[in-house]
């Protein structure tokens, strides 16, 4: 078993010296995923910012690989600890492999000149995140699910024994989500990294992670495995939500049964994935193909692409039918489709 990478210990969070959330106190092993999950506002940036040390902690100890984090040297913490937010990186002029780099420069000394197994990093750290295509393009002109995966190549190439990533798939769609996720879990485990990460969906929660960390109002209210915790009540409880109100709207939280398009003439091009994981938003919901009479409560990204992060329908299997009898332009897509036009 891996050791520890990540602990706290009677660890509090806030600002100017007042707590936010108190008794914050979990490990993480390398290779395993931490999620936060809980309301807006809950304190669950609070308690990242802190790990990463852009606050300080109002009372008790982060601890990496067993050392206190406190008193760690600038360049030294960049060696070992990576960030992902969502704050728009300003990187002008610059292509997604010069971002990809920046994860070298605890590496490369004041000039930041890179070597030549600086740059042999980059390179594999992109093939590993699926970001080569996008080497030499302008990272100001990528799509939101594109720069999100440049920016985990970018924390990756860090070589870091500890990842924090604050709300990564919020400005993501459905296919770019379920990537993201994918690609970071399978990542975490290879690299071994200790992950520690804050998210709006539980139902992604429960998917990718092995502890959840459920924060709500001013407290650290349940630590465990998702499957053990993440139940529809509870997650009622956490959001104060009107009972029976989830699994009226998604179908519970252990029902991850997504649409099969069954009529799809390249269905299934996903045997043998999981459902959790199919990438083609026509299978996941044939609504998407009615661009913008869905209904879903969708928006647009500022690259003028749907975005489904917001989606309020409810994606239940057991919809699927009566979808295509509602819309009849659906059937006849997924007719043209069958016949190959």
């Amino acid at each position: 078993m891996d050791e520890i990478v990540l602990h706290t210990k009677d660890l509090a969070v806030g600002y100017g010296g007042k707590a936010v959330l108190r008794d914050v106190v979990f490990s993480v092993r390398g290779g395993e995923l931490l999620t936060l999950v809980g309301p807006n506002g809950a304190g669950k940036s609070t308690i990242l910012k802190t790990l990463a040390r852009q606050l300080a902690p109002v009372a008790g100890t982060v601890y990496l690989g067993g050392e206190d984090l406190a008193p760690m040297r600038e360049n030294a913490l960049a060696r070992r600890l990576s960030i992902v937010t969502t704050e728009r990186v300003r990187a002008e002029r610059m292509t997604c492999a010069d971002v990809v780099a920046m994860g070298r420069y605890p590496y490369t000394g004041r000039l930041g000149v890179l070597s030549e197994a600086d740059k042999r990093i980059v390179d594999e750290t992109m093939a590993l995140v699926r970001v080569t295509e996008l080497a030499g393009r302008d990272f100001a002109r990528v799509s939101d699910g594109q720069r999100q995966r440049v920016l985990l190549a970018r924390a990756i190439c860090q070589e870091p024994e500890a990842l924090l990533l604050d709300e990564p798939t919020s400005f993501l769609d459905v296919r770019y989500k379920l990537e993201f996720l994918t690609t970071l879990q399978t990542l975490a485990r290879q690299r071994r990294i200790a992950v520690v990460m804050s998210l709006h969906e539980p139902e992604c929660a429960a998917r990718v992670s092995d502890t959840v960390l459920c924060v709500r109002d001013g407290a650290v209210d349940r630590v465990g495995k998702p499957a053990e915790i993440l139940t529809s009540a509870y997650i009622e409880t956490l959001y104060g939500m009107e009972q029976g109100s989830y699994d009226a709207f998604f179908g519970g939280a252990g029902d991850r049964s997504f649409f099969q398009n069954r009529g799809c003439g390249s269905f299934p091009c996903h045997k043998g994935v999981e459902e959790a994981e199919f990438n083609c938003l026509f299978c996941y919901c044939p609504l998407y193909a009615l661009g913008d009479r869905c209904g879903g409560s969708f928006h647009y990204t500022e690259k003028g692409v749907k975005s489904c992060v917001d989606c309020a329908f409810p994606h239940r299997r057991a919809n699927y039918e009566r979808l295509l009898a509602r819309w009849p332009e659906l059937a006849e897509l997924t007719k043209r489709k069958q016949d190959g036009v």
